[in-house]
């Protein structure tokens, strides 16, 4: 958050990117948190919108979250 200027509290969107599909989930609320740096964490099902309708297990069928390349971006 430091890096990139943001503070606690701030609104963000998150928008996820998987094969040229783009989901945006807007105005989550930036938290710190010790996390290694390129990670980011969010609760579902607040974040299910950035799931990929196509992007599911392959046995189970259900929608595969544990890991979503996102972008960040300051709310408008």
């Amino acid at each position: 958050m430091q890096q990139r200027g943001w503070r606690s509290g701030e609104l963000l969107d998150i928008t996820s990117h998987s094969n040229g599909e783009q989901r945006t989930a807007p105005r989550f609320a930036a938290v710190p948190y010790n996390l290694p740096r390129g990670c980011a964490v969010a609760y579902f099902p607040e974040a299910n919108v950035l799931v990929p309708i196509s992007s599911v297990a392959a046995i189970s069928n259900t929608p595969a979250s544990k890991s979503i390349v996102i972008s960040l971006a300051r709310s408008q």
